[in-house]
């Protein structure tokens, strides 16, 4: 064999190594390119998939209020849409932003909740580090309409007689509050303002302890939802001394409302579920839906009514408008309460 054709032998094996080379290159490259693709559609499959596991509901409060029994009645009925255990764990402490702190620090995957109340928009207001923008609301669950309960054998027979009383006494006057700046205080504030009285507040963790507390005498009132004070109503412990309605309450049709009795006060607690920011949105949205059938279910509607409670549902859009606006309902009391 000649020179120039061993010259020609030797290029062209050096261009099928190129060639085979360039052509594991591309393989290789098509591989990854799929492997990626597997992975960034992993997490749309996930979320399609949802739930694959177990939902932790935790409860702020503790048990006994309108909060942790909307917990418990609503968890087998989201069971039954979503077709796993949610396991209801309360975490009461501090106003409710205990499990409201834990809350923010979960993976946002939709496997952790908490049920959520007025204290998402107002705590900000407070010496907590709670931010609404840490939490993306699933939807509403109930309103509690409020009231003004003292115990049974207290000298006060109506709203007019608790405020005169606390017009000659200036501080004397106790009333059982869920926490400072909770959606149950700071009604107690605008009674304060509105009457031109002054007050003193004991605070409980949570509304099952406050009203608890003024059953047992241990204040002179409570001003708490209709439903929480039902139990100890029925028992005999407290009476209602004025509705925190615009109405008279159909079912306590002989309890006459704060503006009959000249006060124009008016408020009503409400209970929803909440998830951490930057939980997907398909995720919220089956969580969202799934709520809205639990809340239509009559076993729930059952339980809730018969407690004086009024199922309301708002979606997860609904529900991120509604905290703007408590923000700007509540704000100005809980500056009172701050004496600002």
């Amino acid at each position: 064999m000649t020179a120039a054709s061993l010259v020609g032998v030797r290029v062209s094996k050096e261009k099928t190594v190129v060639k085979t080379l360039l052509k594991s290159l591309a393989v290789g490259t098509a591989g990854l390119l799929a492997l990626t693709g597997c992975a960034s559609g992993s997490n749309s499959s996930s979320e399609a998939d949802f739930p694959a596991q177990d939902i932790r509901l935790t409860v702020p409060w503790a048990a006994g209020g309108s909060g942790d029994l909307t917990a418990r009645t609503i968890a087998p009925l989201l069971e039954k849409e979503l077709g796993v255990e949610v396991i209801v764990e309360n975490k009461p402490g501090a106003n409710g932003s205990v499990a409201y702190n834990w809350l923010k620090d979960q993976k946002p995957d939709g496997y952790n909740l908490s049920m959520m109340g007025v204290e998402v928009a107002t705590l900000q207001f407070q010496d907590y580090d709670i931010d609404p923008s840490n939490y993306a609301p699933i939807g509403q669950g109930l309103a509690g309409p409020g009231a003004i309960a003292v115990p049974v054998d207290s000298p006060y027979q109506s709203l007019k007689d608790l405020v005169a009383d606390a017009k000659a006494n200036p501080g004397k006057v106790t009333y059982s509050s869920p926490g400072v700046g909770s959606v149950w205080d700071s009604p107690a504030q605008g009674l304060q303002e509105l009457a031109g009285i002054e007050l003193t507040s004991v605070p409980f963790d949570g509304s099952a302890p406050a009203v608890a507390a003024a059953a047992a005498g241990d204040v002179d009132f409570s001003i708490d939802a209709i439903g929480t004070q039902k139990n100890q109503v029925d028992a005999g412990k407290l009476r209602y001394l004025a509705m925190l309605t615009e109405e008279r309450d159909p079912k306590n049709p002989d309890v006459p409302t704060a503006r009959e009795e000249g006060i124009d006060l008016q408020n009503a607690s409400w209970v929803g579920i909440m998830a951490p920011a930057g939980t997907p949105e398909e995720v919220v949205s089956k969580l969202s839906d799934a709520m809205g059938k639990a809340v239509e279910d009559p076993e729930y509607k059952k339980v809730i009514e018969g407690s004086n409670l009024v199922p309301t549902f708002k979606d997860a859009e609904e529900m991120t408008a509604f905290l703007d606006e408590e923000a700007d309902r509540y704000g100005p009391w809980i500056k009172l309460a701050q004496g600002k």
